[in-house]
């Protein structure tokens, strides 16, 4: 089975988010997306995350509807930092039978050495870089480059950043978020502004 590992905050999961799955998949042929909503992103101290708890939530809420994605609680059962060549260890061991490769945005390939332990990584899955707004990224660093494949994903300017603002301010988010997901918050009152 060729699976793709989707890591994230996903603090919410968008339709961005889903556009680039879908499109990954299918580009790649890989069998499934299998969604990894992180406990805590070792790039994102200081962000004000929503609990990990709601975030699984949101992440199977927004991919329910299709086969090809599954969700993960790998990273929020072991808590922590959520370090990816650690989940890339587990998986590997616990599905020795499967393919692995690790969906990135381009903005993750332009600090993936910073990343710890990325010679690991690399070694262990090729990565599958999709485009992110504000980053041109366009080739990997040599050390890497023989190991990453490029998506033809569309560029679309959608953030988590975006969303929450929106939220704190009052403004619709539909058309931003599945539908499911934004029911969610609506019920959680997530990123509202505190009273």
């Amino acid at each position: 089975m060729r699976v793709g590992l989707f890591g994230g905050s996903f603090n919410p999961p968008h339709l961005a988010h889903l556009i680039v799955a879908e499109t990954v998949r299918e580009q790649f042929g890989l069998d499934a997306i299998w969604w990894m909503p992180a406990y805590q992103p070792p790039h994102k101290t200081g962000v004000a995350l929503a609990s990990a708890t709601h975030r699984l939530a949101m992440t199977q809420a927004a991919v329910a509807e299709n086969p090809g994605f599954a969700v993960s609680d790998l990273e929020i059962q072991r808590e922590g930092t959520s370090y990816t060549v650690d989940t890339v260890r587990t998986l590997q061991a616990e599905h020795p039978d499967h393919t692995f490769f690790l969906l990135v945005g381009s903005d993750s390939l332009h600090g993936f050495s910073s990343w710890y332990q990325p010679e690991e990584i690399i070694a262990r899955v090729p990565l599958i870089v999709y485009r992110r707004p504000g980053t041109v990224t366009t080739k990997a660093e040599p050390a890497f480059a023989e190991r990453v494949l490029f998506a033809d994903a569309p560029l679309l300017e959608i953030s988590g950043t975006e969303i929450r603002q929106r939220l704190r301010e009052g403004h619709s988010i539909r058309y931003l978020v599945p539908d499911a997901v934004r029911a969610y918050i609506d019920q959680h009152k997530l990123y509202s502004p505190h009273p």
